[in-house]
């Protein structure tokens, strides 16, 4: 299982994506990371769990939450809900050329409804989505694209007024497309034996700088997000397949079984046997993986 980069397209002279769930599909959706800031609303269906950068929040319908740039996320719900779901993924440079400080943002909309220190921005949020939702089922005119953007500039005050915080270090000049880069090399070759150090030489930069990209795009080190990413595929592994855990880590790039232990057990206070032990009768066996 590999983390795939989701890339971003906007709607004809929209700027962002619109994603509606495919009530045929499964809700469970694999680890991936896009440019651009998502925001995502849970109509129906029963507690669907999300994790974010390997941290896991269970939403309820009615809930909305927001996922940062580059932010590797997943989903999983019980395959016999009747699940209803959509958002939208903003274009990222429409956003910058819109708010220029939108580029040091980091979202708070990450907690459930009743759990929301803001509830009233909460629900203008809400109500925002939902207008948007439902204008683009009209069909797109000229009429409706002007009143859709009326809705989304709402948002994005919102956003920008309740649900935001400033980056840590605003020091460094973002090079997106250096930590793009090295997460697409990440997450292509996590297997194998790389480093911080060794992608800081395979890509001509040195390692402080690659360290201070990563702080400043995705809050963490460069080798903190090539662990998680070893992590979430361990995980997927231990709870889609009956693989031994020595295999496992082997893998995921761990050097053996003891130091996935360490590291999984850091993560997710339990170790890799006990978690799937725990959790993998919640979870189908994927013979394909075998």
């Amino acid at each position: 299982m590999q983390i795939q980069h989701e890339t971003v397209q906007s709607m004809p002279r929209l700027p962002f994506k619109y994603y509606e769930h495919d009530p045929k599909t499964s809700i469970d959706v694999a680890p991936h990371w896009h440019q651009g800031i998502e925001l995502n609303y849970l109509v129906a269906g029963g507690p669907l769990k999300f994790v974010t950068d390997g941290q896991t929040t269970e939403y309820q319908p009615g809930d909305v939450w927001a996922t940062n740039r580059r932010s590797v996320h997943s989903a999983s719900g019980d395959p016999d809900q009747a699940w209803d779901e959509f958002g939208l993924i903003i274009d990222d440079d429409y956003l910058l050329s819109q708010l220029p400080a939108s580029a040091n943002w980091q979202l708070t909309l990450t907690a459930p409804a009743e759990q929301t220190p803001q509830p009233t921005s909460y629900a203008r949020v809400r109500d925002q989505l939902i207008a948007i939702h439902d204008l683009l089922h009209q069909g797109v005119t000229d009429d409706i694209r002007l009143l859709v953007l009326s809705h989304f500039f709402q948002l994005l005050v919102e956003l920008d007024q309740h649900f935001t915080i400033a980056s840590d270090d605003q020091s460094v000049n973002p090079n997106q497309s250096l930590t793009d880069l090295i997460m697409t090399t990440i997450n292509d070759h996590y297997a194998e034996p790389i480093t911080g150090a060794t992608l800081a030489e395979q890509y001509h930069v040195s390692l402080t700088t690659l360290n201070q990209q990563f702080n400043t795009n995705l809050q963490m080190s460069v080798n903190r997000y090539l662990r998680l990413v070893r992590l979430m595929n361990a995980r997927r592994l231990l709870l889609s397949t009956d693989t031994k855990v020595d295999y496992i880590a082997v893998q995921c790039g761990f050097t053996n079984a003891k130091t996935l232990n360490r590291n999984f057990k850091a993560w997710k206070g339990l170790t890799p046997t006990d978690y799937r032990q725990a959790y993998q009768r919640y979870h189908k066996i994927d013979t394909s993986c075998l």
